[in-house]
């Protein structure tokens, strides 16, 4: 997803660009990272480069960690952001910045791709879920729970899982018992 900023960065500190995007491809060859995005962003002169405001979705493929099924997630991302030039606009001198700034290339395109990742890979979730009810797998035989239950004997829980699962079981019988809840 690029921008040329050529204009944006002979105007006066404060002005300003907005984007729409639908479903823009941004990709990271170097990273192995494709995919698209939607949202809006919003380009800001500043004085050593350009500041982007962007509220950005995107819906990367995940695996459930319940039941190891593919879907796609949602993420919005939300980033802010200086991008600086190679070379001052003005006076055409190279611009010295920190290895880990976002950079404008020379021909004054500026490419939101590597940030999109960066941001994406920060908002994953650690152990996503495919549906807040999803069932999983059974322990025993591996089938997927949200497909169809299958015939197994749970194993019995051992050491400190059995006095929770002990615990759990009489607070079940208490729920539908209409005793006091615990």
């Amino acid at each position: 997803m690029q921008f040329n900023v050529s204009t944006l960065l002979q105007e006066p500190v404060g002005s300003t660009r907005l984007a729409e995007v639908e479903d823009e491809p941004v990709a990271v060859p170097a990273a192995g990272y494709a995919s698209t995005v939607s949202g809006r962003a919003r380009l800001m002169r500043t004085q050593r480069g350009v500041l982007v405001h962007a509220d950005l979705t995107t819906h990367p493929a995940l695996e459930c960690a319940r039941c190891l099924t593919s879907f796609q997630g949602e993420i919005r991302l939300l980033i802010d952001e200086e991008f600086v030039p190679l070379r001052d606009p003005v006076t055409g001198e190279a611009i010295e910045a920190d290895p880990d700034e976002f950079r404008i290339d020379g021909r004054n395109h500026l490419d939101l791709s590597e940030a999109v990742r960066q941001y994406e890979q920060a908002a994953l979730p650690i152990q996503p879920v495919c549906r807040e009810d999803c069932a999983g797998l059974c322990p025993v035989c591996g089938q997927n729970l949200n497909e169809r239950r299958c015939d197994c004997e749970q194993p019995e829980p051992e050491g400190a899982w059995a006095g929770l699962a002990a615990l759990a079981e009489r607070l079940r019988t208490e729920e539908h018992d209409g005793s006091p809840e615990a």
